[in-house]
Order: structure tokens, then sequence, then C-alpha cells
């Protein structure tokens, strides 16, 4: 079967060359129009004759002449997670609107890992990336930076990393946010379960959290769990901070979330009663529990589009605020009203 070639639709279409070129190489602005110099009307007309005979553009030959792909890559720690999984759809369709293809790979909080879909997607020729940091990727992240390929941080910072772009949650504030409400409604012990992962947002979960308490006089108390190993260990932290009669625990992840009220469950560990609680995250998963849920929400749907307009600003060397901090809100629930 013959293979259909741009010569063959600016054929059929009564165009030259170079118009169909134009057509099929632009990229859809925000508002989904093509951004080429071609009059409406007459780019539909390529576009249909180019379904029609069933015409494929070559991407590879179209990005080694243009030195564009038209594809960012979005490296999330684990694309199962809910945070990464919820932020990624949004991702996906806002880099549609620009005529961005995106492709995906997660890192599983390795760096070695992280290095490695570093180097695949790079091979990609992608215009830009949006990754998620983990502990030790610096060096992954800044071959990108080196090849002068567009990078923005999401949700997790490395300060020494100016050339990225940056789009961030207020994680002192969310850290304060959830242990003054713990407090104002009367928990004096408070507790806090983290991972031991050296990534700037739970570090800067947990200042807020110990900023909060020792403004208040209070002692501060973390309990830290391996990533691979939250299971096991929430049972005995539950354990643990009940027999001590800790009356407030704040949990600054989903996932350790999950962890915690499954740990609960077994327990037999009522919340308020037994334990006050301020969870991470949204999740059907909690109104399934015996109380409403108090939990800190992310903006997801904001972080994911603003890291896709950011990158895109810095793909086109347009002027743009290259670090955007959002901030979290709270839901108030009965799991942190203390017991009586």
């Amino acid at each position: 079967m013959k293979k259909i070639t741009i010569k063959d639709v600016a054929r059929e279409a009564g165009v030259s060359v170079t118009l169909v070129s134009f057509v099929m190489n632009a990229k859809k602005g925000p508002d989904g129009r093509l951004d080429c110099p071609v009059n409406a009307e007459t780019a539909k007309r390529v576009l249909s004759v180019a379904r029609k005979l069933g015409y494929r553009r070559n991407v590879a030959a179209a990005s080694l002449r243009s030195g564009r792909s038209n594809t960012i890559a979005v490296i999330p720690t684990d694309i199962s997670n809910k945070f990464f999984a919820g932020i990624s759809r949004y991702i996906e369709d806002k880099a549609y609107a620009y005529g961005y293809t995106v492709l995906f790979g997660s890192s599983d909080e390795s760096a070695q890992r992280l290095d490695s879909v570093m180097d695949t997607v790079l091979a990609y020729n992608i215009d830009g990336i949006i990754v998620a940091p983990v502990a030790g990727g610096e060096s992954a992240i800044q071959k990108a930076i080196d090849l002068n390929v567009p990078v923005v941080l999401l949700d997790r910072d490395i300060e020494s990393m100016d050339a990225a772009g940056k789009v961030l949650l207020n994680d002192v504030e969310a850290g304060r946010m959830a242990t003054g409400l713990l407090l104002e409604n009367g928990c004096r012990s408070i507790e806090m379960v983290s991972y031991k992962l050296d990534i700037s947002s739970l570090q800067e979960r947990e200042e807020g959290y110990r900023q909060t308490m020792k403004e208040k006089g209070l002692e501060a108390k973390v309990h830290y769990t391996d990533y691979t190993n939250a299971e096991n260990d929430l049972l005995d932290i539950i354990k643990d901070v009940v027999s001590r009669g800790v009356d407030g625990l704040f949990i600054p992840t989903y996932s350790l979330s999950a962890w915690a009220m499954s740990a609960m469950k077994k327990l037999n560990v009522v919340s308020p009663d037994d334990l006050a609680l301020v969870a991470f995250d949204e999740s059907d998963v909690y109104n399934l529990y015996s109380t409403t849920v108090a939990h800190i929400v992310q903006p997801l749907k904001e972080l994911g589009e603003k890291s896709v307009d950011l990158l895109h600003a810095m793909i086109e060397n347009l002027p743009c605020q290259k670090t955007v901090i959002l901030n979290p809100t709270l839901v108030e629930g009965g799991s942190a009203v203390k017991k009586k």
C-alpha cells in the first residue's frame, strides 16, 4: 500500500506543501485553535483531507527539522499514588490544550530509577519535563537542565536548583493548619507520623507542626517509617501513642493516612474518642470511616495546570514567574475533636 505523503495531502486539498506543513506541525493554543498563519477554514479542510487519506505525520522527522517534538515528560514518584494519579490527569488535559503529547514514567522514590527514566525521556527529544524530585535525584534532573531542556519541579523543591521552574504547596502552612486544628479542639499531646524521606514537602510539613507546638510550649514528637514498611509500622505506632495517652495525631500524606486509619480499625481505636486525627488529601475512603475525617486538601487542579503553564512559558521563552507556591485548605471533621 502506497504511503501517503504531505504532497498527496497538498494535491488533494489544492494547497501548497508549505501550507500543509504549517497546519500539520502547528500546536494548539489554550483555546484549542491551531497556532499557525493559515486561515481557519483552510486549516480545517487540510486536516479533513489528511484524515480522509490516512496521512500520518512523521514526528521524528518533524522533530529533527524543527528542534521540537511537541512532547513533554512527567515523572512522578508513583503514578498509582492517589495524589500523583489525580494531578497527572490535570497535567495531561492542560498539556493537550497546548498541543503537547505527554510521556509518563514513575521514579518509585529511587534516584537510580529516576536517572534511568530521565535518560529514556531525554532520548525522545522532549520539549520539557515536569518532575517530582526524589532524595538523591539532583544529578538526574541536572542532566536535563544541562541539555537546556526546561524543567519544572512539582510538589517538592530543590533549593539549589535555580534554573528549574517550581510549582509547590505551602507545606509549612499545611503543617501549621493541621496542628492548629487539633490544638483548637483541645488536644495538647499531639504527635506526627512521617516517612524517612529526604524531601522538602515532608520536611516542611514537619517544620509547620514543630513550630506550632513550640509556640504553645508543647513537646513535639515525630514517628518515622519506611516507605515500603508503613503498614506494619503504623500498627506499632498507633498502639504506642494510645498506650501513652497521646490525644492527637497529624498524618502528612494520603498513603500514611490510609495506613493509620486501617491500623486504628484493626486495633479498635476509635477517632476521636481514643485518638483525634488530621489526615492529608481527599479520598472516598474517608467516607467509610466511623466519623467525618478532618484533612488537609492540596489544590490538585491548580498544581497540575500551573505546572504545565509554567513549563510551556519556559519552552516558549515567555516571561514568567518561575516559582509558584499554592495554599492548602483545611476541611474540618469530627476526627479532630479531642476525646471528652
